[in-house]
């Protein structure tokens, strides 16, 4: 836009977001961006993104929208970028209404005792980084929500 004027309401650029696991979709609709946990780093994508296909780790999935922003516990998946459309396949999701954290906060002991337990065992060990990592990004999301009712 020409001397800084803004586009008209209803006219900016908006990403169309589809979020699903292999039960449920999460969500299907505008978005001003996205931040989700890439393997090789936390990605934002916003109108205008360069594709992409990434590979997802445990950790937040965020989606920003006019109404506030969205936030999911997301256990790994595949997040692609076409245009302006952005399809993330989550293995497991849970938003964090849904998330009990004193469940979550045994959960992520547990899997600390087991992976000292299995510490020896390399073919055990992947699975166990994977049930901490998952814990803590249940935590993390439960604990986030509860900041923002505060």
């Amino acid at each position: 836009m020409a001397d800084g004027a803004k586009p008209a309401p209803g006219t900016e650029a908006r990403l169309d977001v589809t979020v699903v696991t292999g039960d449920r979709m999460l969500y299907h609709g505008p978005a001003v961006a996205l931040t989700a946990p890439a393997v090789q780093g936390t990605v934002t994508i916003r109108p205008h993104h360069a594709p992409l296909l990434a590979l997802l780790q445990p950790g937040e999935l965020d989606i920003v929208h006019q109404q506030g922003t969205d936030t999911w516990a997301v256990g790994g998946g595949f997040v692609e970028v076409v245009d302006d459309a952005v399809t993330v396949l989550a293995d497991t999701a849970e938003r964090a209404e849904e998330i009990d954290l004193r469940r979550a906060e045994d959960d992520l002991e547990r899997a600390r005792l087991l992976a000292k337990r299995h510490e020896i065992r390399a073919e055990l060990q992947a699975a166990h980084d994977l049930a901490l990592r998952c814990s803590r990004a249940r935590i993390a999301v439960a604990r986030k929500a509860l900041q923002r009712g505060s």
